[in-house]
């Protein structure tokens, strides 16, 4: 009886000791835990929303991922889906639609109905000192690629949050087409982009424009990837972490910025 009361002793000993990871980045040898649309995929909150948003900050989180699309007014908003069928009670495209028009859309899960489509300004105005987090704004390309006057005003409206709130030195504005990476390169090259896209494309336009970093799917990393970013003094985030084991892979790797759906695993075994 003695003998197995001391090896279950011993199993709850090693069970609850947390593992120590070594980290070396571009980030103070540091990993940043971002919320992925807040809490991430498959919790109470709907992403994107401003009730996920804000309970991911107040766990601890160090800043968010937001996915941002812009109405035909000009109303930067957080939403992901392609269309507005796929997650609310409205149809159509964003970019078709006035803010007046989606002010009162709420998400179409039936547990998420009470929660409502949000502006980025919103989000920001709700945050105590928005300028103590960091934030990476994922653009979205659905809005209409060969309307150069949208897509000035998408950059503008970026532009002008962005100071609005004195984001410059928080915010990583997260891009797929090389045309408005120029763009916002051009007119404000301190503004800091990530290049969201296949690993070597992203890194090749990282090193092009100088920019700060790209964004990788933790599926599609591997430890001498994040070395050969690093090597061009590229950073790197990921996302896809919606799993303890993913969280863990992703931190193995030495990433500087993990988009995770699961906050609370990864601020623990951080000790955040």
């Amino acid at each position: 009886m003695k003998n197995i009361v001391f090896i279950c002793s011993l199993f709850l000993l090693f069970s609850c000791q947390k593992e120590e990871f070594e980290i070396h980045n571009l980030n103070g040898n540091q990993i940043s835990v971002i919320g992925h649309g807040g809490m991430g995929i498959g919790h109470t909150y709907p992403m994107n929303s401003l009730e996920s948003i804000l309970n991911s900050l107040n766990l601890g989180a160090e800043g968010i991922e937001m996915d941002i699309q812009m109405t035909k007014d000009g109303v930067l908003v957080a939403y992901h889906d392609s269309t507005l069928q796929e997650s609310t009670n409205l149809s159509g495209l964003i970019h078709h639609k006035t803010w007046e028009e989606l002010k009162n859309a709420r998400y179409s899960y039936p547990h998420y109905a009470n929660y409502k489509l949000v502006r980025l300004e919103d989000v920001l105005k709700s945050i105590s000192n928005p300028s103590q987090y960091i934030y990476f704004f994922d653009i979205k390309g659905f809005y209409p690629q060969q309307d150069s006057l949208f897509r000035d005003q998408l950059i503008q409206a970026l532009i002008e949050i962005i100071d609005k709130y004195n984001l410059v030195e928080k915010t990583f504005v997260e891009f797929k087409n090389e045309v408005l990476i120029s763009h916002l390169y051009t007119l404000r090259p301190d503004i800091k982009q990530f290049v969201y896209n296949e690993f070597d494309y992203a890194l090749k336009l990282a090193i092009q424009y100088g920019l700060h970093g790209i964004t990788i799917p933790v599926d599609k990393l591997t430890q001498d990837k994040v070395k050969l970013a690093h090597s061009h003094h590229v950073m790197v985030a990921t996302f896809n972490t919606h799993s303890s084991k993913r969280n863990i892979r992703a931190v193995k790797h030495n990433v500087d910025y993990i988009h995770t759906d699961r906050l609370k695993h990864l601020l623990k075994i951080l000790n955040k």
